[in-house]
């Protein structure tokens, strides 16, 4: 689960949009002018694909599977539902470069038809050391008035032999998040971080965005951030100083439905440094 909130972060908290943004419907690839997100590509300046994510649904309307490749292997995940189509539990199986398979099962804990928890569990095909023991770990959703998360809390991994969910005490970082009236998150912070604590702050434009039609929503809670709009700036704070530290531009091209196909980011650092261009592609049925 880890994995999925990082990708999902990885999308918003670097998403933003220059003004020059534009429609381009004429030159774009088949599947481009749909409404409900098939694939995601991260693109090298040489046209290399660095990551390909791949959604699959029921006929619903629901996700039923999310296979990634990256360049750390591929990650297949897959979504189990009620009788009455209620999200129960996925299942991630990621097979690292040297065939290493790790399983996670997330299940998922509700109160009155809401998200509140998720306990999962972690084996390893190769158990050749005590580091590749079962475990289990946890995250728990906090929500503001509106009922958008406010709060991830993540908890440290315990060996399942000695430990359940319930058990799990320590907490290893939060995730808090602030929202406009849109739903549009306005502010990301998390607790953990390499060398300097920082937060992130966000504009919108007023189009869809890709995940805007991803089904089911709770789907859409678990990666905890805007599936209304697209984020039209982003700046970068210094959490101890609230001084700037840097900003991230993008520019998107979108289709005649109002769908990113194309969006480029550029992350500018407080000194003027410019970090590469990252290219995302999108497709939809």
């Amino acid at each position: 689960m880890r994995q999925l909130f990082l990708f999902a972060m990885a999308l918003a908290v670097f998403s933003c949009s220059s003004d020059d943004s534009s429609e381009d419907d004429g030159m774009l690839p088949e599947g481009s002018n749909g409404t409900l997100i098939k694939t995601v590509k991260k693109v090298s300046a040489g046209g290399v694909v660095e990551e390909q994510f791949d959604y699959e649904y029921n006929a619903l309307g629901n996700i039923t599977k999310l296979t990634s490749v990256t360049i750390y292997g591929q990650t297949i995940t897959t979504f189990q539902y009620d009788a009455n189509d209620i999200l129960l539990s996925f299942t991630e199986v990621k097979t690292d470069p040297f065939n290493d398979v790790r399983t996670e099962i997330d299940y998922i804990e509700y109160d009155n038809g809401v998200i509140i928890g998720i306990c999962q569990d972690i084996t390893y095909d190769n158990e050749t050391s005590s580091f590749d023991d079962p475990e289990v770990d946890k995250i728990e959703f906090e929500y503001n008035a509106s009922q958008y998360v406010s709060m991830f809390t993540h908890y440290w991994q315990a060996d399942a032999d000695f430990n359940t969910c319930n058990d799990l005490s320590s907490v290893s970082n939060t995730e808090d998040l602030e929202y406009d009236a849109n739903g549009n998150m306005v502010r990301y912070e998390n607790s953990d971080y390499f060398f300097t604590p920082s937060y992130l702050t966000y504009a919108y434009d007023d189009k869809n965005h890709p995940y805007a039609n991803v089904k089911p929503e709770v789907f859409r809670k678990l990666y905890g951030f805007s599936t209304i709009n697209n984020i039209s700036s982003a700046n970068e704070y210094n959490a101890d100083t609230d001084e700037l530290i840097g900003t991230i531009a993008y520019s998107y091209v979108f289709n005649s439905n109002n769908y990113p196909t194309v969006l480029e980011r550029t992350y500018t650092d407080d000194n003027g440094n410019f970090g590469q261009t990252a290219r995302y592609e999108y497709t939809y049925y």
